[in-house]
């Protein structure tokens, strides 16, 4: 067999491939040096100008300033709670170890938009259950509106997207905590370490490996994310919890500037490049350790 065997093989694959994928990028690339808005001659080559309309949208910071904080907040709470359950099932207390393990990883394999809808009926100011719950218990007298208000809309979008990630983190921290070698824990029980200094000189170090591929990955995910705000909020209430995926849509579909909303999603591409070569980046150094 000749060496060129493989890849002639391979090449239909291959060229399905980047048709699905370049050419969707390649046609948003030209649609971003477009003026392709309604009010205006439709197709006519305008360079950079639309970026320069971007960047001097106040709502694009704003959005920018709401991902970045959705994804970042959203992650390393996820992580939090992700090891604590983690740690909590690797103790194995008592014969429902494994139901815990299934039932804390339903949030996982829901649907975005089906878990978006759930946190939607259960923030409800009006027979939501979160108020019921709260009335009940007497911490409030009437119904918070808690999508409807700016101060609290995107902490409750944060809060549905870390039920939602969480179980991925526990699992990934599950499997490096039952790695560990118990001859570590056993050192440190020779030298009279606390069940803190065990934690924290034992458990932390040997998850930081899982921990700094978590991160890149969940701000990933996080940042691209699209359905569990646009369920929710879709970017309101007055663009109180508006995030840059969102705003592509409303771009194209509230503005009807698909010019603007191509160059915000090319925009969107760049940073996702970054981060996704920082995560190769850190495993390709983690599997050379």
């Amino acid at each position: 067999m000749a060496r060129s065997t493989p890849y002639l093989l391979l090449l239909p694959a291959l060229a399905l491939t980047a048709l699905i994928l370049a050419f969707p990028l390649v046609q948003n690339v030209l649609n971003s040096v477009q003026d392709l808005s309604m009010t205006s001659d439709a197709g006519a080559w305008n360079g950079l100008r639309n970026y320069a309309k971007i960047f001097d949208d106040d709502v694009f910071w704003l959005s920018a300033r709401n991902t970045f904080f959705y994804a970042l907040l959203g992650t390393l709470l996820s992580l939090a709670i992700g090891l604590a359950f983690a740690v909590l099932l690797n103790l194995k207390v008592g014969r429902f170890g494994g139901i815990a393990e299934v039932l804390y990883t339903i949030p996982w394999v829901v649907s975005p938009v089906v878990a978006g809808f759930a946190w939607k009926w259960m923030l409800n100011d009006h027979f939501g259950i979160v108020n019921y719950w709260l009335q009940k218990i007497g911490l409030i007298d009437d119904g918070i509106t808690w999508l409807g208000n700016p101060q609290t809309a995107l902490g409750c979008v944060i809060v549905a997207r870390v039920w939602q990630f969480y179980p991925f983190a526990m699992v990934m921290f599950l499997a490096a905590l039952q790695s560990i070698p118990p001859a570590q824990y056993e050192a440190a029980d020779v030298d009279g370490a606390s069940i803190w200094q065990r934690f924290r000189f034992v458990t932390l170090p040997n998850l930081a490996a899982v921990t700094s591929i978590l991160i890149p990955l969940g701000m990933i995910w996080s940042f691209n994310d699209f359905n569990m705000v646009f369920v929710m909020t879709r970017g309101g209430p007055i663009n109180a919890s508006m995030v840059l995926p969102v705003l592509v849509r409303e771009y194209a579909f509230v503005e009807f500037d698909l010019g603007k909303s191509s160059a915000l999603s090319i925009v969107i591409f760049v940073v996702l490049v970054a981060l996704s070569l920082a995560y190769l980046r850190i495993v390709r150094r983690r599997d050379e350790a």
